[in-house]
């Protein structure tokens, strides 16, 4: 047998032999391990790492831990979007807040991230926060999302939206009826939210299945479902740091689950229905349907091109709850910042009503959605209410002044060049659809370039690092937006430019983002938005009831802005006409 060589010789008299061992030998040997390895990995991220040499906190540099505790932790979570701002003031428009990833508060450097004309992937650490994994939203790889967004895309064309326009003004009609019956001069508090949630769900449910569910036919506006889809973003933080509880959640029955995972047990039910409606379709099972003058997004994907891979119940699903979870919340919040900023502000009211009386001498013959874009006031009411989602005042933004002059970004004329036609692009659509004071979602949109670099001024960006931007940085920017808290929709008459006035101010609006990824709704949206408004303020008057800007109020982010925890909602009394 051949000997052990000196040196294996010298390890193996070193290593305790079985009968030296106790109970604290193996525990004591892991933790030393796990020292050194966590000894190293912060070494690294600190001082070997390609991002080590970019601005920005060092614990967060670090750990996740730090970006956690502002999710989940501080203040009741939700909070790390107004960390990142005071990240901004402190070390600059570049910063890396996580050990992986940088955000960039510079709007000029916006379509250079969100391209229109390049496709970037988006960090699969984001992919499975809402436990659809399969859908064209939570799609990381760039080439397979560009095919399922080209599949669903042509359903939510402008011209394909105008052919639903009788449709959505009837589900706006029906909210209208009930408030002139139910509410008006009852002295009876509505909650706004919850009336234009049944309204959104109603749309996205008819237009999507064929199936109209009647949600505003709930008592208080109070249905089950839209409150699923509303809980669906109370866990969104949870479910990003710690997407194993999903993991583990999925592998029982839903049954199971539902006992297992009792926060959780609206999401299933959801997911639930969302399954059920997609097997009747699938099973030829969906009569109305068949009756539809327009066949819905799943009749259309099954009788595509697509591989039958994407076309598997498991991928519909998830399809299915995207759309109708993204179609439903935010549009439903955006009308909601907009109601309430009318009612509280009475000359904004007037002058709105006036506009809408003079456009439309019968309320109960409502014109097109393409017709009321047209109304110059409504439509800066309107682009006024997606801009700012108001906050505290301890929370308002602060900017340097001269950042747009001095924008390390814009003194890159090569670049500047490069975007300029994507800007132009960008502005036929942005005229129309972009929004103002609710600022749609508000969570980061990191975006990777997998096969280039990115250039910030001096920084030289590594490739495949996530480089995000968000809503509130862009649109709390108050060289671009002066006095950005003050609901103002002068701000939008005759065409304005920013103030350093190279631009039209429209393309600094970014509610539904931009680029090959921006939100695939935004037309239906945008109709929903301007149908819902038209009618009631134009049929009804409403005051406030115990409701304060505290209630719209920028408190925390849960995917959308959300107010402060005690906050009852934006209600209102309905007047009696006379």
């Amino acid at each position: 047998m051949q000997s052990a060589h000196p040196f294996q010789s010298r390890v193996l008299q070193w290593i305790p032999m079985q009968e030296s061992f106790n109970g604290w030998t193996i525990p004591c040997l892991l933790a030393g391990a796990w020292v050194a390895y966590s000894s190293w990995l912060g070494i690294y991220r600190l001082f070997l790492s390609p991002l080590a040499k970019f601005p920005g906190p060092k614990l967060a540099a670090l750990t996740q831990w730090y970006e956690a505790y502002f999710d989940m932790v501080k203040k009741g979570g939700g909070q790390f979007p107004f960390e990142i701002k005071r990240m901004h003031e402190k070390y600059g428009p570049i910063v890396r807040i996580n050990p992986f990833e940088l955000h960039v508060d510079d709007p000029d450097f916006y379509d250079v991230i969100y391209a229109t004309n390049k496709a970037y992937d988006k960090m699969e650490h984001f992919q499975h926060r809402f436990n659809v994994p399969l859908a064209t939203f939570s799609t990381s790889d760039s080439d397979e999302h560009r095919i399922r967004r080209a599949a669903i895309s042509p359903f939510f064309s402008k011209s394909r939206v105008r052919t639903q326009n009788e449709r959505i003004q009837q589900l706006a009609s029906a909210i209208s009826r009930r408030l002139t019956t139910e509410y008006a001069g009852q002295n009876k508090p509505l909650n706004v939210a919850s009336m234009w949630g049944c309204y959104t769900a109603d749309v996205i449910m008819d237009i999507v299945f064929a199936r109209p569910k009647h949600f505003s036919r709930y008592p208080d506006f109070e249905s089950p479902f839209t409150l699923a889809i509303r809980n669906m973003s109370t866990w969104a933080h949870v479910t990003l740091h710690f997407g194993w509880i999903l993991t583990i959640m999925n592998q029982f029955p839903d049954g199971v689950a539902k006992a297992l995972f009792p926060p959780f047990r609206p999401i299933i039910e959801f997911k639930e229905e969302m399954a059920s409606e997609i097997t009747d379709i699938l099973e030829g099972r969906n009569e109305a349907a068949k009756d539809a003058t327009y066949s819905t997004v799943f009749h259309d994907l099954l009788s595509s091109s697509l591989p039958p891979l994407e076309l598997r119940p498991a991928r519909l699903n998830d399809e299915a709850v995207s759309l109708v979870g993204a179609g439903t919340e935010t549009t439903s919040w955006s009308l909601t910042i907009g109601t309430f900023h009318v009612v509280n502000n009475p000359h904004v009211a007037l002058k709105l009503k006036d506009e809408l009386a003079q456009a439309i001498p019968n309320p109960n013959e409502m014109p097109s959605w393409t017709e009321l874009e047209k109304l110059p006031y409504l439509s800066a009411v309107i682009k006024e209410s997606k801009l700012i989602p108001t906050f505290l005042p301890h929370l308002s933004p602060h900017i340097s002044p001269s950042l747009l002059k001095t924008s390390p970004f814009k003194r890159g004329e090569i670049l500047r060049r490069e975007t300029r036609s994507k800007a132009n692009m960008d502005i036929r659509f942005a005229m129309c659809i972009v929004l103002r004071m609710a600022f749609g979602g508000v969570e980061r949109l990191p975006r990777i370039n997998r096969h280039g670099t990115w250039t910030y001024a001096e920084w030289k960006i590594p490739a495949g690092t996530p480089v995000g931007m968000d809503q509130y940085h862009m649109h709390m920017n108050k060289d671009v937006y002066p006095d950005p808290t003050t609901f103002r929709p002068e701000r939008w008459l005759g065409n304005p430019r920013a103030p350093h006035g190279e631009k039209p101010l429209t393309h600094y609006l970014t509610p539904f983002a931009r680029g090959t990824r921006m939100c695939t709704g935004f037309n239906l949206a945008y109709a929903e938005i301007f149908i819902g408004i038209a009618t009631i303020f134009r049929r009804h008057e409403f005051e406030l009831f115990e409701t304060s800007i505290r209630d719209v109020d920028f408190y925390a982010e849960n995917l959308k802005a959300t107010p402060w925890p005690g906050s009852k909602g934006v209600r209102v009394l309905v007047k009696e006409l006379r």
